[in-house]
Formats: C-alpha cells, structure tokens, sequence
C-alpha cells in the first residue's frame, strides 16, 4: 500500500517528487489532477497527500475540500505544494484544509520534514 498520494499535473514535478519520495524510502502513487486523486483516495489507504494546488480537471482547492468534508479522508494529512509563492498564498491553503504549504521551488529537506511532521504527529480533530 502505497504511504504518499503525489497530486501534481506537471510531469517533471511528478518525477522529481517522486524520485525524492523513493530516496527517502516512501512509497508512493501519482495522480495528475485532483479528481483523479479523489477516485485513488478511495480505495488506497494513503498516509498523506501532496497536493498541487493549481492544476486542470479539479484544482489543488476543490480537492482537499472534498476530502476534508469525506469523514473516511478528514484526518488525511495534505501538504499544498505550490508556484504560487504571493502573501496570502499558505493561508489560502490552510483555509481549504491543508495541513501545511511547501512554495516551489522547494528543498528536498523542507519535503521530508513537512512529511515526518504529519505522520508523527496525532491525528487532526
């Protein structure tokens, strides 16, 4: 079973988060729109989410909201993962329900460190 959900649309990005996920021994899968996470959400038991917040089909937002309003995925930590750097951005995040907010480009450390941080810690109310 695969720990981390990559939800990214840019091919590149999907590689090289993967490519870091891999060095640091996580397992993962990739979606490449947020309803396409929304269907893997539903039959995999995913650890944590990275979650491209600006993407085609259903955007970073919509998802994350429709899995903080499914009781089986509430507690799911989501990390927002986004270009988007602008004051203002990592509250827009936090208030669709994301757990934390990594601007790109992103240093693999900040990643892991995110991702230790929420599956160590308990879970969301």
């Amino acid at each position: 079973m695969p720990d981390i959900l990559i939800v990214e649309d840019n091919p590149v990005n999907q590689k090289l988060i993967a490519f870091l996920l891999a060095r640091a021994d996580y397992s993962y899968e990739v979606a490449d729109n947020g309803l396409a996470a929304l269907e893997l959400l539903k039959t995999h038991g995913f650890r944590l989410v990275l979650m491209d917040m600006m993407m085609p089909v259903m955007n970073g937002f919509d998802a994350v909201r429709a899995i903080r309003a499914d009781p089986r995925l509430a507690r799911l930590p989501v990390i927002a993962l986004t270009a988007n750097a602008l004051k203002g951005e990592d509250e827009k995040c936090r208030a669709a329900g994301c757990d934390d907010y990594i601007a790109k480009p992103y240093a693999k450390e900040q990643v892991l460190s995110a991702i230790r941080r929420l599956l160590d810690r308990p879970a969301r109310p």
